[in-house]
């Protein structure tokens, strides 16, 4: 859907401390953490999640690019790495909790009051 080995070259762009566990992460888990989602309490923790994900995605832009990125899962691209790369730094470098997104269509409730 992202393209033929994205993310794999991806992947190697990733300095050492990350490349082998994210590669592992990818290959071995079932889920992750969509729509980059996050509370996180400490600056510095949120500082060095930073400085390993921007300059990965800058390596990845230049490999990349914009200009060819057609497609849904294509021009995404950047949001899917940045999604999975999300949950694989915070599992490893955090004591971290997973609270589910819950929608619930209020709709139901408004139709309820106007009879």
């Amino acid at each position: 859907m992202h393209g033929v080995n994205n993310l794999c070259n991806a992947i190697s762009l990733l300095d050492e401390s990350n490349k082998d566990d994210f590669k592992k992460f990818v290959n071995n888990e079932v889920s992750f953490n969509p729509q980059n989602m996050f509370i996180c309490k400490s600056k510095i923790i949120l500082k060095k999640y930073y400085e390993d994900l921007f300059p990965w995605l800058e390596k990845c832009e230049k490999l990349f690019g914009f200009e060819n990125l057609s497609g849904y899962g294509k021009v995404r691209i950047y949001a899917f790495l940045a999604e999975r790369f999300m949950s694989y730094w915070f599992k490893k470098n955090t004591k971290h909790a997973v609270f589910p997104i819950i929608f619930y269509d209020i709709k139901k409730d408004l139709n309820k009051e106007s009879l």
